[in-house]
């Protein structure tokens, strides 16, 4: 799975970016797009994702020459689409945590303020997550 930042324009400082998902599929033999604005009609999108697909088969085939992903086709999954402009990033974070390979993310565009939230604390309490907040975030007392 690889999170991707598109640029429409690499000199405009200002705008031109998007985040989505482009997940390599084994069990599936496919690639997958998950984009929270666009579908795979969009020809920028088809173009960065076919730029992708080629780049990883041509390691592929470096690497893993006895397996082929030659045929590996490229498809859309039908994730839930951003109401604004300036959620992609929350968007890409949640499909790329949600998305399993055969059941579509569950979460609702109309909540992304929910969302950011269940996604802080998921992280701050985190098993994974070993630094001492107390400590980082100069919190003595409870």
């Amino acid at each position: 799975m690889l999170p991707v930042l598109e640029c429409d324009n690499v000199n405009d400082r200002e705008g031109g970016r998007h985040y989505w998902v482009f997940n390599i599929n084994l069990r599936d033999r496919r690639f997958e797009v998950l984009g929270s604005n666009r579908k795979l009609e969009d020809i920028e999108l088809m173009d960065t994702a076919s730029t992708i697909a080629g780049a990883v088969r041509q390691l592929w085939r470096k690497h893993y020459a006895k397996q082929s992903i030659e045929h590996f086709q490229i498809i859309d999954i039908d994730v839930p689409k951003q109401i604004s402009n300036n959620e992609c990033g929350l968007f890409t974070l949640l499909n790329a945590t949600e998305w399993n390979g055969s059941l579509l993310p569950n979460y609702e565009p109309n909540e992304d303020l929910n969302l950011r939230k269940k996604l802080a604390y998921d992280w701050v309490t985190s098993t994974h997550n070993s630094a001492p907040r107390r400590k980082v975030l100069r919190y003595e007392n409870d």
